[in-house]
């Protein structure tokens, strides 16, 4: 699918087959343009940092997430490969202003700040808005200092399993953002993250488990902080794995769940 690029912004978005409008009559039609720019989400998409191609998983997740949600993505890759980067966004504390949730896939984890992680934390409760954050992104700022990210992400890692096949098993199906995901569900490359902690607030949704771990380790849970929904999956280092549909999928749910559409 292709999208209109308007500076570091790209509308993109089809409208999914059970979408749509009912008319009066009550036939269903595709939307108008007022009324789909209306319902497209404003997701601003953070992206960049060491040890990732973060690149290649911008398409990969841009192109992916467009074709099962009406969106218009802001990407920020300022970080471009520097895991050390300090965002000039961060320093605004309206940078969270507009967007309905933010997505991140960053891996920023050497020598990084903790009023940075603060202002990150700040922007959203001043807003109110939910975020959705992949992989990397659960131990960027993790040597920050800053307790309050744990409790901002609903959980404590520090350290990840070697790079070996990971299977993945369903704890809560009921749970909406788990909807027809596979149980189990084998990913053939995987870097399972040892979570050191689990927050009340937070729920786990799925546990995973590699060669070297004998125990399990929870790899997509939910969390609510301080009114702010936050979907979270450790899953996702290897592109193989990223443009899967069932992750696909998995993401486009999560945001769905953070923004209250589930």
């Amino acid at each position: 699918m292709t999208g209109q690029h308007v500076g570091n912004t790209i509308i993109r978005g089809n409208f999914p087959a059970t979408g749509g409008v009912v008319d009066m009559n009550g036939s269903r039609r595709l939307p108008l343009a007022s009324e789909a720019e209306e319902n497209r989400l404003k997701v601003l998409f953070i992206t960049g940092g060491g040890w990732h191609d973060f690149e290649s998983q911008k398409e990969i997740l841009t192109n992916g997430i467009s074709e099962r949600l009406n969106v218009k993505f802001t990407i920020d890759h300022e970080a471009g490969d520097d895991p050390t980067a300090e965002l000039e966004r961060f320093k605004d504390p309206d940078w969270a202003k507009g967007y309905d949730v933010v997505l991140y896939n960053i891996s920023l984890s050497v020598d990084q700040k903790p009023e940075t992680a603060q202002a990150i934390i700040d922007g959203h409760l001043k807003h109110q808005v939910p975020a959705v954050l992949l992989h990397g992104s659960v131990h960027s700022y993790r040597r920050s200092g800053n307790e309050n990210w744990f409790k901002f992400l609903g959980a404590r890692s520090m350290r990840h399993d070697a790079h070996r096949a990971q299977t993945n098993e369903v704890l809560a199906p009921d749970h909406p953002v788990m909807a027809g995901f596979p149980n189990p569900w084998h990913q053939r490359q995987g870097e399972l993250y040892v979570i050191d902690e689990m927050f009340p607030t937070a729920k786990p949704l799925a546990l995973g488990q590699g060669r070297d771990q004998n125990r399990q380790e929870p790899t997509i849970w939910v969390n609510e902080y301080e009114g702010i929904r936050i979907f979270v999956t450790s899953i996702g280092h290897h592109n193989e794995t990223m443009a899967t549909t069932t992750y696909l999928d998995l993401v486009a749910r999560g945001i769905e769940w953070a923004v209250g559409r589930l």
